[in-house]
């Protein structure tokens, strides 16, 4: 099967269209049976693989016939390009192995632009033995943008959001269940305090909202983690919600940044 990019490229081409019969006819092709032979007018493209090929069957450039043990060496300077689609199975030109399919996330890319835009800017330089030579030039660089949704693919559920501790917009929410309450207000504000003094990236949701709507947002944001300080806080004790493994557990209110540092080293 023609891979259409590659087939473009190995004529200089940015695109290029189905040739209809009439086409075909008026060059001197006959539809079903066009076999390799020197063509005066036409540029024609091999497939890589064909380089060397021997005992081929392939059209005979004549209505209703073919040609059987046809050798490629038969072909007058032939030109060859890797013109065909990669299926799985087929053998990697490398180490020989069969190929499979995977997923995979453009993040970053790479342009060889060559003289494209060099040659028309008159962009030059002096070669080795003075003589002026177009710039060859090339792009690349890495797409921020897309980085976002590669993480957010690869990190979520049907809740939300599943940030790494490294590309999180915040690597710990510390979420006042009740601002009304005084002590929840106070402990939450000083330990917010207490973690960012120590290079610990912290938000604080002390929002005038429920506590399910907080939690909601917790979870569709995805903070890798959620200190909740809510009722248990009169028993001396906070909850902390692991958004990777979505498990809550419960820690004394003193000992909440050791237990976040050790989380974070975990992980």
């Amino acid at each position: 099967e023609l891979q259409e990019v590659k087939a473009a490229n190995s004529i200089g081409a940015n695109d290029i269209a189905d040739a209809d019969e009439e086409s075909l006819l008026k060059a001197g092709l006959i539809p079903g049976y066009i076999g390799p032979k020197a063509f005066e007018e036409l540029k024609v493209v091999y497939d890589s693989e064909l380089e060397g090929a021997k005992d081929l069957i392939c059209g005979a450039n004549e209505a209703d016939y073919h040609l059987t043990g046809f050798d490629m060496a038969a072909v007058k300077e032939p030109f060859f390009f890797d013109i065909a689609t990669v299926r799985e199975g087929d053998t990697c030109p490398h180490c020989g192995s069969a190929m499979q399919y995977t997923k995979g996330i453009e993040c970053g890319h790479i342009f060889q632009l060559g003289t494209t835009y060099s040659a028309p800017l008159k962009a030059t330089f002096l070669d080795e033995n003075g003589k002026q030579q177009d710039m060859v030039m090339g792009t690349y660089g890495l797409g921020v943008s897309r980085l976002v949704a590669a993480v957010v693919e690869q990190h979520h559920d049907e809740k939300g959001c599943k940030w790494t501790l490294s590309t999180a917009p915040y690597q710990v929410n510390v979420m006042v269940s009740d601002i009304k309450k005084e002590d929840q207000l106070a402990f939450g504000e000083a330990l917010y305090e207490q973690l960012k003094v120590n290079n610990i990236s912290t938000i604080i949701d002390d929002r005038k909202e429920r506590f399910g709507f907080k939690i909601k947002d917790a979870e569709l944001i995805g903070f890798p983690y959620t200190v909740i300080v809510g009722k248990s806080l009169a028993e001396g004790s906070v909850d902390i919600l692991d958004r990777s493994s979505d498990t809550k557990i419960s820690v004394p209110k003193d000992e909440v940044l050791q237990q976040l540092q050790s989380l974070m080293q975990e992980n």
